[in-house]
């Protein structure tokens, strides 16, 4: 196994559902999901709850809650900080506002892909509820 793994099964029996919980909202609240593997961890989770190490609906609960907090979260990172990014001065700031743009046509036109796109892909997943914010 890898190490992520690992750590994992040592410490979802100890930690529960709590940790799992924090892995979700740590994902899906900024970009520190491209680092942090909560979908690793739900997945192990599930395997402990169905083996008897932990509560299957504690474990359900905890991954559904912490993803939707993560997401509002970073919903409202985007919201409160995308104006600034977006009008700010400097070659960083043109270059993200300039792709935001073409971003957001895109999305606009094709609202099925973006959603389908957003919950697939790991790191637009993770961007996604930023984006969203900053869109307005």
């Amino acid at each position: 196994m890898n190490p992520v793994t690992d750590h994992l099964l040592e410490a979802l029996p100890v930690y529960g559902p709590w940790l799992l919980f924090a892995l979700a909202v740590l994902e899906t609240c900024f970009i520190t999901g491209v680092v942090i593997p909560s979908g690793v961890a739900t997945s192990v989770a599930t395997v402990l709850a169905l083996d008897g190490s932990l509560d299957l609906p504690a474990v359900v609960v905890a991954a559904l809650v912490g993803g939707a907090l993560g997401d509002s979260i970073g919903f409202w990172i985007g919201r409160k900080t995308g104006e600034r990014v977006l009008q700010g001065h400097g070659r960083p700031s043109r270059r993200i506002a300039r792709r935001h743009r073409i971003l957001s046509r895109w999305f606009g036109r094709h609202p099925l892909y973006s959603v389908t796109l957003a919950r697939t892909v790991s790191f637009v997943r993770t961007l996604m509820p930023v984006a969203a914010g900053m869109s307005g």
